[in-house]
């Protein structure tokens, strides 16, 4: 049993920025946390600043190391930082030491900069999305923004016969592009928790894709807070094209400039499962030994611990080092470098459980994504035909090598691009609407009778 050791070191605050962006009647707070933070949240901190909003960017701090934590520099964030919160321990301890952190950080604003309201904007189903807004709540009575909201488990009906060996490769696919999907929110964990509880705080819900939006019409939210604005994605994307990489994919690993390549990227709870990730080990080996596939395999950090823990560490660098067609490399640092790979002709598909890879591959044509997942929160990915489920299951090496072989890839470069254009414009535009007819929490008195009173600050 792991010792209760929650985090007692000071947040730092920087009370100066504070001061440059405490302006006006409200400012936004762009919470990063992760490494899909980094590049999903950085074009809300452009927009905000090319439309004069005030902003600042509040890191929770517990992607500290250079590797991890590199999209702060990436995206130049560390200008913009106005809190490091400097969170630590496993999953409990963390939300702990979050919530106790910023609802400091909530009373500290309150206190020292009362004529401005600042609005936190968390991103999608992580830790942070679940915890800060909580925390704004019980905190100081006011509510967040959830920026890619509505992310809900769906799995295609088809994926029962196709567990129990009732249908084929070919009718599965055909099964998941044009059949009926259910919902099944036990999946990505605890990502679907996290996303769930944090649209209990929040006051304005962006949606990525009309199917989002339903599914939170369905669960009660109010049609008017969800605007339907695409996914941010795309203005990260779209930035790369544009600001060369310091390093070059290619300079750091040469070989994968030669032929065409699977990129593999493992790191969901649920993989790291026994069965599961031994599929996934025993599918990477045959690709590599039986189907002489071109195989590159990223070792995330759930993917270090998988390999440790089940003694497969020695196994992996063996096979490396006895076959020139698989590499296996650490994490890479730069987002950058990863989209440069997908754009680059010499990756052919992503063998990932990422979500957010299921959205960027929607947008680039040379590059498709396999999602090694028995369901997915960006179904709508699949039903335009951009993506396709590959559970790890014992013939997951013979299901990829089916679609390599096939004409699939050709049809899913082909799929519409299905997550907007000039989103961050769309989200800062949508925000200050809502905000001003709404605002961040209404009593009932005030929202059907349009009076503001004031009472006991019991906060």
């Amino acid at each position: 049993m792991t010792s209760w050791n929650i985090n007692l070191e000071k947040p730092e605050i920087y009370e100066e920025r504070f001061r440059e962006i405490a302006s006006g009647d409200y400012a936004i707070l762009v919470i990063v946390a992760t490494k899909p933070d980094f590049y999903k949240q950085f074009p809300l901190v452009i927009e905000c600043e090319r439309r004069g909003v005030p902003v600042g960017v509040v890191h929770t701090g517990q992607h500290f190391d250079e590797v991890l934590g590199y999209g702060l520099n990436e995206f130049h964030l560390d200008e913009r930082l106005v809190a490091n919160l400097k969170i630590r321990g496993d999953l409990s301890e963390k939300f702990v030491d979050l919530f106790s952190k910023m609802v400091k950080l909530g009373r500290y604003l309150k206190e020292n900069f009362p004529e401005t309201e600042f609005i936190p904007i968390v991103h999608g189903d992580t830790l942070t999305a679940g915890v800060v807004p909580l925390a704004w709540s019980y905190g100081l009575g006011k509510k967040c923004v959830q920026n890619e909201a509505g992310l809900r488990g769906m799995y295609p009906n088809s994926m029962f016969d196709f567990v129990k060996g009732k249908i084929g490769f070919e009718k599965f696919i055909d099964c998941q592009w044009t059949l009926d999907w259910s919902i099944d929110r036990n999946e990505p964990f605890p990502e679907q928790i996290d996303t769930f509880i944090c649209g209990s705080s929040c006051f304005c819900f962006i949606a990525p894709h009309r199917i989002n939006f339903e599914n939170l019409v369905r669960e009660g939210y109010d049609p008017e807070l969800i605007p339907v604005c695409g996914n941010s994605v795309v203005d990260a994307v779209e930035y790369t094209k544009d600001h060369k990489v310091e390093n070059s994919i290619f300079d750091v690993y040469p070989q994968l400039e030669q032929d065409s390549w699977l990129r593999v990227d493992i790191h969901r709870r649920g993989n790291l499962t026994e069965s599961r990730f031994k599929n996934i080990v025993s599918a990477i080996k045959r690709l590599v030994v039986e189907y002489k596939m071109n195989v590159c395999l990223v070792e995330l950090t759930a993917m270090k611990t998988g390999l440790k823990h089940y003694g497969l560490t020695e196994y992996i660098k063996k096979l490396a080092e006895e076959n020139k067609n698989f590499l296996f490399t650490p994490l890479w640092k730069s987002y950058s470098n990863v989209i440069e790979f997908f754009r680059s002709g010499h990756c052919w598909a992503s063998l990932t459980d990422s979500g957010s890879q299921q959205e960027e591959l929607n947008l680039i044509d040379e590059c498709i994504p396999l999602t090694c997942r028995f369901n997915t929160d960006r179904p709508e990915s699949v039903m335009c035909e951009s993506n396709v489920l590959t559970p790890p299951l014992e013939n997951l090496a013979d299901f990829i090598n089916y679609i390599y072989k096939s004409d699939i890839p050709s049809t899913m470069k082909k799929a519409p691009k299905i997550y907007g254009s000039n989103v961050s414009e769309k989200i800062i535009a949508a925000i200050d609407k809502i905000y001003k007819k709404h605002k961040t929490f209404t009593w009932c008195h005030e929202k059907f009778l349009g009076k503001k009173e004031c009472g006991i600050d019991y906060l």
